[in-house]
């Protein structure tokens, strides 16, 4: 007849009951015991360390958010060291005025209203650099070593898009520009946006990351760095190839195909939306952008 009884926890002594002062120690003796039956189960769950990192049974290692791999030949495994990246901002603290009068109150708040915006914005920007950066490496590793097929997809945009949200060619993209936000992100601590970083991805291939900061300072001398200002800042360092020019005595006789027409007409079509519905306008305009960068990508031969 089997018999399911509940296992019963362990007796826990009780300090105090009938005054027996023994009772003390054999709490320490049963905290002892059960630390050390700790110890050897997380001892035996864990995965051995090298050699030149401590063993920490009772407290798990924390492992930081951004790591390189010291692969050298010492080491039996790998060690995970923090990828310092600076530039970002430590919040205000709060703290009260010395003055009693109104307005110098009134005043040194609004300077800490205003300090803390500016942390809050420098430090938002930089996370999205790093965050380009950190999607970036990643995604191209699982490319370059087709780790979608281990997932069971056909392509890697397949992979991209259902387990990320990514779109193939907004994947492409990122990788493309991510060498390029490596190498700005020692000189700003901006924002680097995709789209305006593929201006600067033909000039890291033949001139170098050096040519691409030389290039983002250019540019940042105007303010806000743009696509128009980085392409005006590739030229006037002859790190861009001249535009073609023409002169005013040539006329274009050629007409424009039908295919370029239907273009331009779909053009023209969301112009004139957008006087009635700005919003579905702008829609479309996305929705055409994103078909014309498949397009390219099909024409570039990008598409596996």
């Amino acid at each position: 007849m089997s018999s399911s009884r509940k296992k019963e926890p362990p007796v826990i002594p009780v300090i105090g009951q009938g005054g027996d002062s023994s009772r003390e120690e054999q709490l320490r003796q049963w905290e002892e015991s059960e630390r050390q039956r700790r110890e050897q189960q997380a001892a035996a769950a864990a995965p051995s360390l090298p050699a030149a990192v401590p063993a920490q049974p009772v407290s798990p290692p924390v492992l930081p958010a951004e790591g390189v791999l010291d692969t050298s030949a010492d080491t039996p495994a790998p060690l995970v060291t923090v990828r310092e990246v600076p530039g970002y901002l430590e919040m205000p603290a709060y703290t009260e005025p010395d003055s009693a009068d109104p307005s110098e109150r009134l005043e040194f708040y609004s300077r800490g209203i205003l300090a803390v915006q500016y942390a809050a914005r420098a430090n938002h920007e930089r996370a999205d650099q790093q965050k380009l950066i950190g999607l970036g490496l990643r995604l191209r590793a699982m490319k370059e070593e087709e780790l979608h097929k281990v997932a069971g997809f056909d392509t890697f945009g397949d992979l991209a898009e259902d387990r990320f949200g990514i779109k193939k060619h907004q994947a492409n993209n990122i990788i493309r520009v991510t060498p390029v936000a490596q190498a700005l992100e020692h000189i700003t601590t901006q924002e680097l946006k995709e789209r305006p970083l593929r201006i600067l991805v033909p000039i890291l291939d033949t001139h170098g990351e050096s040519a691409v900061r030389e290039t983002w300072q250019e540019a940042s001398r105007h303010g806000n760095v743009t696509d128009k200002a980085l392409i005006q800042a590739a030229n006037f360092l002859g790190y861009a190839p001249p535009k073609e020019l023409t002169t005013g005595d040539e006329k274009k006789t050629d007409k424009p195909s039908s295919a370029a027409s239907e273009a331009l007409k779909a053009v023209e079509r969301i112009r004139a939306l957008a006087e009635t519905d700005l919003a579905r306008a702008r829609q479309e305009a996305q929705e055409l952008e994103s078909a014309v960068r498949e397009l390219l990508e099909e024409l570039a031969g990008n598409l596996e």
